[in-house]
């Protein structure tokens, strides 16, 4: 267990629910219509190939609304409050032109990252009977409520296609303030959780990586704040031998954050109807989801297509992050899945590990 020697101190920028529910302003933007006019278009000349479809190819020449749309949604990212939902994305047109524009818009906030050992760079979040005790089983694939986590990657958008006919809904923490609530409370709980926990990689480490790896839940590191707290992927790490057992100050240490996660006033809850993005800041920003249950028939349950993007303007990490990031170096391109047979993300092939 390695401990980061630096004294945990406040951390500007956290939020609480009644922060954000009185202005819905601070955080929701609406798509203006010739924004998604243009991206529609777009998407037309994405299809037809006249744009390059590599993940990190250069993103489209856009118009003044969609750059000053993309700059908001960027801004709010890095800075207060973390996340971003967008109202009014086009979604009713044909699967592949929505998708395509989806991609294009992620594609200016970020570059995309594979979400899997496939190489799949967008995901259909969808119930198809996954359970998630199973460790080798994704949430994003059932319908179970899924607890506060942090995907493996810089930010995540998620495109809702279809809502659910009853439940889904959203709920988002910010991690800034699950901080200073534990520096005043038990700040030497808050030592502890600056310590590294073992967590699971769930079968997903890079090639020659252990399948589990060890990574604080709080850091402060180069003048950037980051948090991952995955508690089912650091519990689920004791199924390796070889992994650090859990102590009894760590286990209370996730018990207090589990309970302020559910202190009332703490989560903002949202739900996200079609047309709407959700965009979070993996390091500022926890997130959950209740459990929900699809309406009968085909192509009638709730859809989202999950985007996840390395961004610009992410923090610099602490060296133990590579494991699961590749680099740690801020705005690096890291995170995310390596796709079966393939090596770590560009900036690691180049040893890009500060």
């Amino acid at each position: 267990m390695t401990e980061i020697h630096s004294a945990p101190t406040a951390v500007a920028g956290d939020w609480l629910e009644a922060d954000l529910s009185a202005d819905p302003e601070q955080w929701r933007l609406p798509v203006p219509q010739e924004v998604a006019y243009e991206l529609l278009m777009l998407a037309r000349d994405f299809l037809d190939g006249a744009a390059e479809k590599s993940p990190d190819a250069s993103p489209p020449p856009v118009g003044p609304a969609t750059r000053s749309l993309v700059g908001q949604v960027q801004r709010r990212l890095a800075g207060f409050p973390g996340f971003v939902q967008l109202t009014g994305f086009p979604v009713d047109g044909e699967s592949e032109l929505v998708e395509a524009a989806y991609w294009l818009f992620g594609r200016l906030i970020g570059t995309p990252v594979s979400q899997t050992r496939a190489g799949n760079f967008i995901a259909r979040v969808e119930d198809r009977g996954a359970k998630i005790a199973v460790p080798t089983q994704r949430g994003h694939h059932s319908s179970s409520a899924l607890p506060f986590h942090a995907d493996r990657t810089d930010v995540v958008g998620l495109l809702c296609i279809r809502a659910a006919a009853e439940g889904g809904h959203s709920q988002l923490v910010s991690s800034k303030a699950l901080h200073n609530l534990i520096l005043r409370e038990r700040p030497e709980l808050l030592a502890v959780l600056y310590q590294t926990f073992p967590h699971d990689q769930r079968g997903e480490a890079p090639p020659g990586r252990p399948d589990w790896c060890d990574l604080p839940v709080f850091s402060q590191f180069a003048g950037d704040f980051s948090a991952r707290y995955v508690r089912r992927f650091v519990e689920g790490s004791q199924r390796h031998a070889q992994a650090p057992r859990l102590t009894a100050e760590q286990v209370a240490a996730m018990d207090l954050m589990d309970e302020l996660l559910h202190r009332p006033g703490v989560a903002l809850q949202m739900e996200l109807r079609p047309g709407d993005i959700q965009c979070i800041n993996n390091f500022h920003i926890l997130h959950a989801r209740s459990a929900f249950r699809d309406a009968a028939g085909p192509d009638e349950g709730r859809l989202l297509l999950r985007l996840w993007l390395s961004f610009a303007d992410s923090p610099a990490l602490p060296p133990a992050y590579a494991d699961m990031y590749g680099s740690t170096t801020g705005g690096a391109y890291r995170g995310g899945v390596c796709a079966a047979g393939a090596g770590l993300t560009r900036a690691t092939k180049r040893g890009d590990h500060e």
